[in-house]
């Protein structure tokens, strides 16, 4: 035991020198440092000398025995392998370190190399760049010429313009002086023209004033004196003379015209009562019973008397607002017409009986106060009607209605005295006719086509080729 515990305080100081033993499978060459209680001076060189140098003693007395022999050969050839491994480890470590000085030395000289080839090639650049600023150098100098050339064509040029410039300024003097010459003229003539101009305005507006007068004087002598005289009996010895307090009623009859005809009889009544109204009717064939009946209230509700002029042709409902009138005028060339009411029906037999009758209630209202005007039945005033034609339309002329009190009188010459202004100047300076479009038939004869008439009116007219037709 006691041999083992030597060996055992051996051991450390031989192992000191591989603390770092090789790796299996670490490449060959690869140099571990080894230290040797070295200072950091000593080289590597130094230090493998010294590990090399230093042999481990072969030769210690080791006790033997019987029980420890096999201890101490195993040992003892542990101790051989480690010796053996460390000279292969010192010739291995000689031989990288030979490889590394070869390495430093390839290094120094690739470092040599390099310097020489930095060394030409920086003289190289010199070179070029001696060249470089020789050629800066002549750029500089040409510019520098360039510059002054063209600083003297700048200068020319400038000299030139300052002269053009003088000149022009001269120029523009001289045309000042003459603009201001003829603004001066100008406003002389300006200031003669004002004169002319007010002198010719003068002249006008006297003209004007003239024109005005004599047309203010030919206005005054296109009227008549509106001193209206209003006449309480307006009928005499066959002249009637009608004020302008008349109402207008001619076409056919509609809710329009009976509120337009009640409307002007409620204002007439409103400025006075006492003198008459008249409704003209040029022609009419009637119209709606209902506003026919509005008409006839607003006539019989009036507190100035309302009178009725027929000057051409009166039918049905216009016939019996000129019969039923207070007082009822008409030439005696004028036509009325009676009739019984005309009506349209349309529905079931039911409703068509309804409508008949409805329609015979408003004859009997508008055709009763008639026939007993006439003094007669309502049978026999429509018996009348057919037995004066078979169409039961009874037409008379005004002065043969008068015997059937249709109309109360016949006036030869109706004076309107509303009309005070000359028609020519205040309305249409043309007749209202119907313009006459030629036509040509088939035949190629050229032809005009008359308007048509007023029921029961005819024509008068010389027609010898037919050229005048009716529709």
């Amino acid at each position: 035991m006691m041999l083992v515990h030597q060996i055992r305080r051996f051991l450390p100081a031989l192992f000191v020198i591989f603390l770092s033993p090789p790796v299996w499978g670490q490449e060959p060459g690869t140099l571990e440092t080894v230290v040797v209680e070295a200072s950091a001076s000593e080289t590597v060189e130094d230090t493998t000398e010294k590990v090399t140098s230093e042999k481990p003693e072969t030769d210690v007395e080791i006790p033997e025995s019987d029980s420890n022999d096999k201890e101490i050969k195993e040992l003892r050839r542990q101790r051989e392998k480690l010796s053996l491994m460390n000279q292969i480890r010192a010739e291995e470590k000689k031989e990288t370190l030979a490889e590394l000085k070869a390495e430093r030395e390839r290094l120094a000289l690739e470092n040599a190399l390099r310097r020489e080839q930095m060394t030409h090639e920086l003289g190289e650049t010199k070179g070029e760049l001696d060249r470089l600023n020789l050629q800066v150098e002549q750029l500089t100098k040409q510019m520098a010429l360039e510059s002054a050339n063209r600083k003297q064509a700048l200068e020319l040029e400038l000299a030139d313009l300052r002269a053009e410039e003088e000149r022009l300024k001269l120029g523009n003097s001289v045309a000042a002086q003459t603009i201001e010459a003829r603004m001066i003229e100008m406003r002389l003539k300006e200031a003669e023209f004002k004169i002319e101009k007010a002198g010719l305005e003068n002249e006008v507006a006297r003209l004007q004033a003239e024109l005005i007068k004599r047309e203010k004087t030919e206005i005054l002598r296109d009227q008549v004196d509106d001193r209206h005289e209003y006449l309480s009996e307006p009928f005499d010895g066959g002249r009637l003379v009608v004020s302008d307090r008349r109402i207008a009623l001619n076409g056919p009859i509609f809710q329009d015209t009976a509120d337009y005809v009640a409307e002007r009889i409620a204002f007439h009544n409103n400025q006075d009562t006492e003198y008459p109204i008249f409704i003209v009717i040029d022609t009419s064939p009637g119209g709606s019973a209902m506003a026919g009946f509005k008409i006839l209230r607003s006539m019989q509700g009036s507190a100035a008397p309302v009178y009725v002029v027929v000057k051409s042709y009166a039918a049905s409902m216009a016939a019996a607002i000129t019969a039923l009138a207070e007082r009822s005028f008409a030439y005696p060339n004028a036509i009325l017409l009676h009739h019984q009411a005309d009506t349209i029906v349309w529905g079931n037999l039911t409703q068509q009986r309804e409508a008949l009758e409805e329609s015979e209630r408003w004859w009997i209202r508008l055709a009763q106060p008639i026939a007993d005007k006439m003094g007669m039945t309502l049978d026999e005033f429509i018996e009348r009607m057919y037995e004066k034609n078979s169409d039961g339309n009874w037409r008379e002329f005004a002065d043969e209605a008068v015997a059937l009190g249709w109309v109360d009188h016949v006036v030869t010459d109706v004076r309107e005295t509303s009309y005070v202004k000359n028609p020519d100047r205040f309305g249409s300076s043309e007749p209202v006719t119907v313009r006459l479009e030629e036509q040509i038939d088939e035949k190629g004869q050229p032809y005009v086509l008359l308007p048509r008439l007023v029921p029961f009116d005819h024509y008068f007219i010389f027609n010898p080729d037919g050229y005048y037709r009716l529709r």
